[in-house]
C-alpha cells in the first residue's frame, strides 16, 4: 500500500489560539463552595512570546514558575505554522499540560512545508538555542507530528541540539521514499530543491548506530492509512530496539488522531527521562 499524504489547510491562528490554551488552563467547576473561604489562587497563565529565529516566525509558550523543567521542540505537520503549536485542540492540551509541569513549550515556521530538508533542521537548531538563551533551560525535548518526523529524527540522530534527552513521535513520516509517486512527491522535490531526498537525507536510511543512546516513543495508529506504520514507524522500531530506548503507544482512528494525543503520558515520559 502506498502512502498518500494530503495536505490540511495551513493553521496560521497565533493570536486566537492563545485564548484556546487559556480556555484549557483556566477551566474550573462551577460549584457553590464556603462563601467565606478565599478563593483558590489560580496559576498565572503562561505568557505567549512571539519572535522571529533566524528569519523564521516561532512562538514559546513560557509558565511563570520559578524553576523551569525544560524545553519542548514542538516539530509541525504539513499544512501547519508556528501557531498550530495552540490552534488545534489536541496540541493545545498537550501544551497546557506541559506548561503546567514547567516547560516552554515553543515552535518555529521552520519553512512550513519543508520535509526535514536541511533549512527547517537549522531552524529548530537556532531555536533551541534562542531559548536556552533566553531561559537558561538544560533539558530539551522534541515532540514531532507527521512530517515533523523527518527533521525531528534528523536532528536526534545528529546530535545537534545540546541536552537533547529525546523525541517523542505521534503518526510520523519515517521513510520519504513512500511519497514517490503520491500526491506529496512535488511538494517534497519542491522543498528539497527540485530533487528527492537521496541516501541517508531520509531518516529510514540512517544506520541504526546513528540512534544509538537515544530514547524515543512513537504515538501510532493501526487504522492510519496517511501515515502507514508499516512503512514508516514500525520498520524504523524494529531496526532500533538494540541500540536504543524505543517504545510505541498504540493509539485509536487514523493519522493524527485524539487520542494519540495523550497529555499526562508525556509528561510522564519526558519527566522521567529528565531524571
Amino acid at each position: 500500500m502506498r502512502t498518500t499524504l494530503s495536505a490540511a489547510p495551513r493553521r496560521t491562528r497565533r493570536r486566537a489560539a492563545v485564548g484556546v490554551l487559556v480556555a484549557v488552563l483556566g477551566a474550573s467547576g462551577c460549584g457553590v463552595g464556603d462563601p467565606a473561604a478565599s478563593p483558590p489562587v489560580q496559576p498565572a497563565a503562561p505568557e505567549v512570546v512571539e519572535l522571529t529565529v533566524g528569519g523564521q516566525p516561532a512562538v514559546a509558550v513560557v509558565p511563570d514558575v520559578e524553576e523551569l523543567s525544560g524545553l519542548v521542540l514542538y516539530v509541525h505537520g504539513a499544512g501547519e505554522d508556528a501557531g498550530s503549536l495552540q490552534a488545534g485542540d489536541d496540541q493545545a492540551r498537550v501544551t497546557a499540560r506541559l506548561t503546567s509541569d514547567g516547560y516552554v513549550v515553543a515552535a518555529s515556521d521552520a519553512h512550513l512545508d519543508a520535509f526535514g530538508n536541511a533549512a527547517s533542521q537549522q531552524d529548530y537548531v537556532d531555536l533551541a538555542a534562542e531559548l536556552t538563551r533566553r531561559y537558561g533551560t538544560t533539558r530539551t525535548f522534541l515532540l514531532a507530528e507527521s512530517m515533523g518526523g523527518v527533521a525531528g529524527l534528523q536532528l536526534l540522530a545528529g546530535d545537534r541540539i545540546p541536552g537533547l534527552l529525546g523525541m517523542a513521535a505521534i503518526s510520523p513520516l519515517v521513510d520519504l521514499d513512500v511519497i514517490v509517486g503520491t500526491d506529496y512527491e512535488t511538494p517534497v522535490r519542491r522543498a528539497w530543491g527540485g530533487r528527492l531526498p537521496t541516501g541517508t537525507e531520509n531518516p529510514a536510511e540512517l544506520p541504526a548506530e546513528a540512534f544509538a543512546g537515544t530514547s524515543m516513543r512513537f504515538y501510532l495508529a493501526a487504522e492510519d492509512e496517511l501515515v502507514v506504520s508499516a512503512q514508516n514507524a514500525d520498520p524504523l522500531v524494529s531496526r532500533l530496539q538494540e541500540v536504543a530506548d524505543v517504545s510505541v503507544v498504540a493509539c485509536e482512528g487514523g493519522h493524527i488522531d485524539p487520542s494519540c494525543f495523550q497529555p499526562d503520558d508525556l509528561a510522564d515520559w519526558f519527566g522521567g527521562l529528565a531524571g
